[in-house]
């Protein structure tokens, strides 16, 4: 099976240059034709704030040919508690419905070539939401009756390199559902992708493959962010074969710009005073 996984777009009607950088994605992905896009969050720019956003993204986005699955990030419904206080709006259901509405269901499964992939709202992690917990429990019951290699999309990464040295910090899941996750992939054949940091990486943390998918958007700088991984705009092929093997490949089309976030106070007026530095 053939994946194209694209990651925070940061899609609105303000967001020129951003949209751009889509553009160039999709066009890149239809000239592949993979068998199914997944977009790992992030979808808009400010769709918590910004309902509008919504309908914007599902219109580019609606270019693709094929199947797309999307999951939703902070930028879109809300962030889950991080340690010290949320600097975004918290996760709302009310946002939720309206992505849902526009892009389809926020969790979802389905088993191609002995694969079973599964698409979480980390966004309800730690929310207090009733859904948590009805989450928890369909990932539950779809891990015991996975049979062979698992797959498991969300938006923000379980770990940096141990899920007991990460930090409690917005860039990862909270420390209880990551714990949680862990264990449930414990003895699994199980590869966990995510997007959120705008870095690409791969390691390999307690039995399982961490990969991380780059921004198509923007770059943020290392004055106000630490440099984990490798700092490209571009999107990830994911090439997943029924032995349970996995390929995966960033790609950063010709035509798509490496953005600075501090260079777009357009989007994101909060910028404009934050320190630069290299990327």
């Amino acid at each position: 099976m053939r994946l194209a996984l694209i990651s925070d777009t940061h899609l609105a009607p303000v967001a020129a240059a951003f949209n751009a950088n889509v553009e160039a994605a999709i066009d890149w992905i239809e000239a592949w034709a993979p068998d199914a896009v997944i977009h790992l969050g992030d979808v808009t720019a400010d769709g918590a704030e910004d309902p509008a956003q919504f309908e914007h993204a599902r219109r580019v986005l609606s270019r693709l040919s094929a199947p797309l699955h999307c999951l939703p990030g902070n930028h879109d419904v809300g962030d889950c508690p991080p340690a010290g206080g949320a600097k975004e709006p918290a996760f709302s259901p009310r946002r939720l419905a309206q992505f849902r509405g526009a892009l389809g269901a926020d969790q979802w499964w389905f088993a191609r070539d002995g694969w079973t992939l599964i698409g979480l709202n980390s966004q309800l992690f730690a929310s207090g939401d009733p859904e948590e917990g009805l989450q928890a429990e369909w990932l539950e019951n779809e891990l015991a009756a996975a049979r062979g290699p698992v797959a498991l999309f969300l938006h923000k990464p379980l770990a940096l390199d141990h899920p007991d040295a990460t930090p409690d910090h917005p860039r990862f899941a909270p420390p209880g559902p990551r714990r949680r996750l862990t264990h449930l992939l414990e003895g699994r054949q199980a590869l966990v992708v995510s997007g959120h940091v705008h870095q690409h990486r791969r390691r390999r943390i307690v039995g399982a493959d961490h990969l991380w998918a780059p921004s198509t958007a923007f770059l943020i700088p290392d004055s106000i962010q630490p440099r984990l991984g490798d700092k490209r705009v571009g999107l990830l092929t994911l090439e997943l074969a029924p032995d349970g093997a996995w390929r995966a490949e960033m790609v950063t089309p010709r035509a798509m710009i490496p953005h600075d976030v501090l260079d777009h106070p357009e989007v994101y007026p909060q910028v404009a005073d934050l320190p630069r530095s290299s990327m």
